[in-house]
């Protein structure tokens, strides 16, 4: 999504700023705007934003809202002097406004609060749809325990690629107890969850978390992509999954 600018980035939307691959993302995310450090004129064109800002605009995958814009997502206003740049709209709602909600039946919850931002740059990335880092890394990011940084005294857990999130945001979260290396042992004992997959041979794809589980909507329980082989089977939620890879204990 596209980003107002002036020639001081600390003070201006967090939630629109860019992260390169090997930086920390904005300090909050979620902020609605505030105080511009300079002032700006309320019709401010993209060219003048990226006068400062041209760098959001960088990287592999550069989100298409840029096109439309920077007043597209962002407000200029000027009172007695000091120009505020704000969001026009909240940051949980902004990027519902041109990506609709899923109507499936289980929703991540991240997704589902709109805290899109938790896991996606609206701007530019070097990563594919976007993410701050790559897909494994924003999986275990929030699902593997030991890579949170908690703050008891704020109320805060603060994920590798620098996004805080409140307790209240984190709520209801599910830790896996994966090994030392965080590459097995979900959904059981020593299955993997990186690397290759051996099963279906070299030539497969390596195996993730998006390898078993969609990252925003399902129709399944626990996000599964597919239904299991057998309504019938009501205990067997994952079975239709698990025959992928490992076809020879489905045989009879």
């Amino acid at each position: 999504m596209p980003h107002r600018g002036s020639c001081c980035l600390t003070l201006l939307l967090a939630v629109l700023a860019y992260l390169p691959a090997h930086s920390q993302a904005p300090a909050n995310v979620f902020s609605s705007g505030g105080v511009h450090p300079v002032t700006l004129k309320s019709d401010a064109s993209t060219a003048t934003c990226n006068e400062c800002h041209g760098n959001i605009s960088k990287g592999k995958y550069v989100h298409t809202a840029l096109e439309m814009g920077c007043t597209n997502c962002h407000r200029v206003q000027n009172e007695n002097g000091v120009t505020r740049v704000t969001l026009v709209a909240p940051a949980t709602e902004l990027c519902l406004t041109c990506h609709l909600l899923s109507e499936d039946k289980v929703l991540h919850r991240p997704y589902k609060m709109g805290d899109c931002v938790v896991c996606h740059s609206p701007h530019a990335s070097d990563f594919p749809e976007h993410t701050w880092v790559a897909h494994q890394d924003i999986c275990l990011g929030c699902h593997a325990r030991s890579r949170l940084k908690v703050d008891e005294a704020k109320k805060t857990v603060t994920v590798p690629w620098g996004v805080t999130l409140t307790f209240d945001q984190v709520k209801g979260w599910q830790y896996l107890n994966l090994n030392a290396t965080l590459t097995a042992n979900h959904p059981v004992e020593g299955h993997p969850v990186s690397g290759p997959n051996t099963p279906l041979g070299p030539k497969a794809p390596p195996i993730s978390c998006l390898s078993c589980h969609s990252p925003h909507a399902s129709n399944v329980v626990y996000l599964l992509p597919k239904l299991p082989p057998d309504p019938a089977m009501p205990l067997c939620k994952t079975c239709g999954l698990c025959s992928d890879c490992h076809k020879r204990m489905f045989a009879n």
